[in-house]
């Protein structure tokens, strides 16, 4: 697994075949905040709109959703996962790092739910979001915790 490097700004992505939830986070990886999701047809105009996206939020790397199964094992959307960040990579030059995404929907869901968005379809609207913020809060969070303990 590659590492990102701190003081430069994160993308954090959750990876869905319609759509695609979105973070970014400071330099300092203090603070994720989502972004408005992503609608997608296809892997190529995935590819090309996060692709912009990192370019447009000028991010240093990339922190892609790992979908696994509560047992560890991989899935069929792993597999998707991985050639996504392969070709992510590939077409930015940027870094990017697939990270466990296990829970972080039910995560995100709560957080949804104590900010008062109470309705289901309203969190629909901003669960894959909210899920990409998870993911990358939990990244440089965990990333900060192993240098204070490395």
């Amino acid at each position: 697994m590659e590492e990102l490097c701190k003081g430069v700004r994160l993308l954090g992505v959750d990876f869905g075949l319609k759509r695609i939830g979105v973070s970014v986070c400071d330099g300092e990886w203090i603070l994720a905040t989502p972004l408005p999701v992503i609608y997608t047809k296809s892997m190529r105009v995935s590819i090309d709109a996060v692709a912009a996206l990192s370019k447009a939020q000028n991010v240093g790397g990339i922190v892609i959703g790992l979908p696994l199964n509560l047992d560890g094992s991989e899935s069929i959307q792993s597999g998707r996962v991985r050639a996504f960040s392969k070709n992510l990579q590939r077409v930015t030059g940027l870094s990017t790092v697939l990270y466990d995404e296990r829970l972080t929907t039910v995560e995100a869901n709560e957080l949804l739910i104590e900010a008062g968005v109470v309705k289901a379809a309203d969190r629909a609207k901003l669960i894959d979001s909210m899920s990409a913020k998870v993911i990358l809060q939990s990244y440089i969070d965990n990333k900060k915790s192993e240098n204070n303990h490395g």
